[in-house]
């Protein structure tokens, strides 16, 4: 009894030593897991371009701002023969132009759209729209069913009027509310951070849905001037008489200073007279001169 007792612990014991042995061995051969690879992310190709043309640099540096912005490609409109240096021989070339609709040559005038949804159109204002290498890229492109965001650099306004023009001329594609900052504000020491703060806000104007309508919204009723509106007034329109501005009736509206939207009899260059409005804005005390931002023509 006792002899076969000892046995069967023997028997256990080798058991026991057997399926450590065998344990361990299954633990030896197991296969390392393998480490996870990250995966790096491709990023996808941009689905929108910015394309400009700029004269003398100031729609350059707003079209950088919009690219940044929207993380776009961008293209250059470049003339074949470029305008003169001089502003009269520039004035007498386009006006050429504008009257044949003999649009200026391009180098690079067709544009690769087809992987693009959405297209920031960038020109300067001459003879109060677009300027004519814009005619020459779109009589080149196709933009039907593309999203387009017009921006604009001016003297003294015309980003509506180039909008609506640019609506009649491309009636299959959704042109947007129009960006414009005129060549003063944008060269200015600070412009760039000025117009980078504009933009921020018309993007966000542009996703709400907001119109030209809209955002006039928060001004008062229009009223006759008084004394310090007309001061305002002149402060601000001192570099631009040529357009022969007599203001009618004012209204303002408070933000970080104060907004005035002027309702004037204009005789630009001495022409007949029309009404148009003018937007000035006043900062704060000390913190600068009242700035004329747009003649809404």
């Amino acid at each position: 009894m006792f002899h076969h007792f000892r046995l069967t612990v023997a028997a256990m014991s080798v058991l026991a030593a057997s399926m450590v042995f065998t344990a361990c061995n299954e633990k030896e051969s197991k296969p390392e897991p393998k480490a996870e690879v990250a995966e790096v992310a491709v990023p996808a190709p941009s689905k929108s371009v910015v394309v400009y043309y700029s004269q003398n640099g100031a729609t350059k540096k707003v079209a950088e701002i919009f690219t940044k912005a929207r993380n776009a490609d961008a293209v250059e409109l470049k003339l074949v023969t470029a305008y003169p240096s001089t502003y009269d021989s520039t004035i007498a070339a386009v006006k050429a132009q504008r009257d044949t609709k003999q649009w200026p040559a391009l180098e690079n005038a067709k544009v690769d759209l087809a992987k693009y949804d959405t297209v920031y159109l960038g020109y300067p204002i001459m003879f109060g729209s677009f300027a004519p290498p814009i005619y020459t890229f779109l009589d080149s492109n196709d933009l039907s069913g593309k999203v387009v965001v017009p921006f604009c650099t001016y003297g003294s306004g015309g980003r509506k009027a180039s909008a609506e023009e640019l609506k009649t001329l491309e009636p299959n594609a959704n042109v947007t509310l129009a960006y414009g900052i005129s060549n003063k504000r944008v060269t200015a020491e600070n412009g760039a951070e000025v117009a980078a703060g504009e933009v921020e806000t018309f993007f966000g104007n542009l996703e709400a849905g907001k119109t030209d309508e809209m955002l006039m919204g928060g001004f008062s009723e229009q009223r006759p001037l008084a004394a310090e509106d007309s001061a305002v007034f002149a402060e601000a329109t001192k570099d631009y008489a040529y357009l022969g501005l007599k203001p009618l009736s004012v209204s303002t509206q408070v933000v970080a200073g104060t907004n005035f939207l002027f309702v004037c009899e204009m005789k630009a260059f001495g022409g007949p007279a029309v009404q148009t409005n003018v937007k000035i804005f006043k900062p704060l005390p000390g913190r600068g001169a009242p700035e004329l931002i747009v003649v809404e023509k």
